[in-house]
């Protein structure tokens, strides 16, 4: 089995490398002009390979406000996306094109007066809306910054935290409480989250990041305060890595965690859980509405609930078998789990009969999956003849 896994992903790995890299991240450039300025500002925006095929998809889209920064981002994504989308699922990427002194004037206009929110006025209705009008995004909106922009990115979660669904934020310089975001943390972290705003942000000791250590702190500790269905949020100051690696590193660990929820399923002891199948369906429903745009199956959670609960409650765990099994009809898997909860129970006939169903449904599938529910058939009819 190990041998032919190892087969197909260097199937893969192969195939992929045929597909010539010019293609991979194509660049397109926009413009806007906000008002005041002499010279338009121009953002670069990454597609993802293959954006062109199917004209249904709608992407997430990534913002950074560094200009170097495209290159590790779009290649990271590319990576992580290409086999699957897993981790990361295919992204827009936003990025300055160059550097604009009139774009940067009103950057540290903010600084010097955090009450002026320009800044994000051209971001938000200028930049933002014209990728949304140009490309097909699904509306969920990812902020990753580093340093200053790393500040930025806190100052508008507390700002304007319907601007982003997401923040990544590496060694943000909170050292000198930029635009407030230490004096105003307390009132404004208040704000009624909806449970799907997500943070996560890093912090090390270099010499460049130890002065904005303590203040990183402090917002952590304002985050701690925040009850945890509002505001979806991690961070770490213990990672060691070189200064320069901190906003890599804090991309990849925040894209994994910030999809985590849709390539795992939730445990059987997590919060939702526990409140039982009702809050499971209804957490993946606003998940599906919200985040992603696309249905996403709490089947997995379901059965890891039944699963956790099956010794001591056996017909507790079935019942959220059946349930799994009206909720997702067309799933050979959950057939066959429910097949399998009977026989476990002695009900042979019974797994025998719903394991009929999970084969007949299994007839979409690839010829591996047929063949595995044939025979967990064969196995249950064995069984019985003992």
């Amino acid at each position: 089995m190990k041998y032919i896994l190892f087969c197909l992903l260097f199937a893969v790995s192969t195939f992929s490398l045929a597909v010539d890299v010019k293609e991979l991240n194509p660049i397109e450039t926009i413009e806007i002009l906000p008002e005041g300025f002499k010279e338009p500002v121009k953002y670069n925006v990454t597609i993802p390979h293959n954006y062109s095929v199917d004209e249904s998809k709608e992407y997430f889209v990534l913002f950074d406000l560094h200009p170097r920064s495209q290159t590790y981002i779009a290649g990271m994504q590319d990576w992580l996306s290409h086999n699957g989308e897993w981790p990361w699922l295919k992204t827009i990427i936003v990025n300055p094109a160059d550097y604009n002194a009139e774009f940067a004037a009103v950057f540290n206009r903010l600084v010097e007066n955090p009450k002026d929110q320009s800044l994000l006025d051209i971001i938000q209705n200028g930049i933002l809306k014209k990728v949304d009008e140009k490309y097909r995004t699904n509306g969920y909106k990812i902020y990753s910054g580093f340093m200053s922009n790393g500040a930025l990115g806190l100052y508008t979660l507390l700002n304007r935290p319907d601007m982003f669904n997401a923040y990544l934020i590496a060694s943000p310089t909170l050292g000198n409480d930029f635009g407030n975001v230490l004096f105003d943390a307390p009132e404004k972290l208040k704000v009624k989250y909806n449970g799907m705003k997500f943070l996560y942000m890093t912090i090390g000791n270099h010499r460049y990041e130890n002065s904005h250590v303590e203040s990183f702190k402090e917002f952590e500790s304002e985050l701690r305060k925040l009850p945890e269905d509002k505001l979806q949020w991690a961070s770490n100051s213990s990672e060691d890595h070189y200064y320069m690696s901190r906003p890599v590193i804090t991309l990849l660990n925040g894209v994994e965690a910030l999809f985590d929820d849709i390539h795992n399923d939730l445990p059987a002891n997590s919060n939702i859980s526990k409140q039982g199948t009702g809050a499971i369906v209804k957490y993946y429903e606003k998940l599906s509405k919200e985040k992603y745009g696309f249905s996403v199956s709490a089947e997995g959670s379901l059965k890891a609930l039944a699963k956790s609960i099956a010794k001591q409650d056996p017909k507790k765990a079935l019942d959220i078998y059946i349930k799994v099994t009206k909720l997702y009809p067309e799933s050979a898997y959950a057939h066959y789990s429910l097949a399998k909860a009977y026989a476990d129970q002695d009900e042979v006939n019974k797994a025998i009969d719903v394991q009929l169903v999970a084969v007949e449904k299994s007839k979409s599938m690839v010829q591996w999956h047929q063949n595995k529910h044939q025979q967990y058939l064969d196995e249950f009819k064995a069984r019985l003849k003992k």
